[in-house]
């Protein structure tokens, strides 16, 4: 029978995803995850810290944790979640169960702090990358008001109507992720945004002709296409793959109007 481990790797593969990808995007380190493709689960940290690492992965690649954690522990290769035995004593020494409570919430108190702090972490890459492409926007868009504020040469009144607006002419989806999700996202051909997504993070993408989605969570993204809302893509945790938008059949995408009351 098959390993889980090339398994998982075999799903890895069939979306496109590399190791590179899922260890920029969770901050794993690769022999990690390499490990966890060769079944060598002794190789993680352990305990609480094995879990979260594997749990990653497979978001990552679009896949329930609940399920695949529990082919792990029936393969014998995760243990099941249980409380700490205590250790034998030695003859001549009384057990202190004050002690042995202490030294447990001691270690409990350990293991949340160091979690807190990888989240902390994490949440503060993702914000370090939206500021910097906050960042970049903005200096673009001084960029195109300065050049609007340019003093213009009065012009003789003519009856001449004034020129509409031209609106954009493709296509224009903003993404909002309601959950963790892998996308990508290809405008005319071009891959313009790969990997995992965390809860709350926004993107928008225009593209002249032709958008093609992949999603390892279609139920957690909700979108506006050229203006209008969107209709869900897939249910929770659906892996979609190839959704071709295109401008003659973009409207098939869109949410129903609603009937005038």
């Amino acid at each position: 029978m098959e390993n889980l481990g090339r398994q998982l790797q075999k799903e890895r593969e069939k979306k496109g995803i590399s190791l590179k990808d899922i260890s920029l995007q969770t901050k794993i380190s690769l022999r990690y995850l390499e490990a966890i493709e060769n079944d060598r689960l002794d190789l993680l940290p352990g305990g609480f810290f094995t879990r979260q690492i594997l749990k990653s992965y497979l978001v990552s690649i679009g896949l329930n944790p609940t399920d695949w954690l529990a082919k792990f522990q029936e393969a014998g290769l995760l243990p099941t979640e249980s409380p700490v035995s205590r250790p034998a004593r030695s003859s001549g020494i009384t057990e202190n169960p004050k002690i042995d409570k202490i030294i447990w919430i001691s270690l409990t108190v350990i293991v949340l702090i160091l979690f807190v702090l990888l989240i902390y972490l994490s949440i503060k890459t993702s914000e370090k990358n939206i500021q910097a492409k906050k960042a970049i926007q903005e200096k673009g868009s001084t960029t195109i008001l300065a050049t609007k504020q340019a003093p213009l040469e009065p012009q003789p009144s003519t009856n001449q109507p004034a020129p509409s607006v031209q609106e954009y002419g493709g296509l224009n989806i903003d993404l909002s992720f309601n959950e963790d999700c892998w996308v990508q996202v290809y405008a005319d051909g071009h891959l313009v945004v790969d990997g995992l997504k965390l809860e709350g993070f926004k993107t928008s993408v225009k593209a002249q002709s032709e958008l093609i989605i992949n999603l390892g969570n279609a139920g957690g993204v909700s979108f506006i296409l050229n203006g209008k809302e969107g209709q869900p893509l897939g249910k929770r945790g659906a892996v979609v793959k190839n959704i071709k938008i295109t401008r003659d059949n973009f409207e098939q995408y869109l949410l129903p109007a609603k009937p005038p009351e």
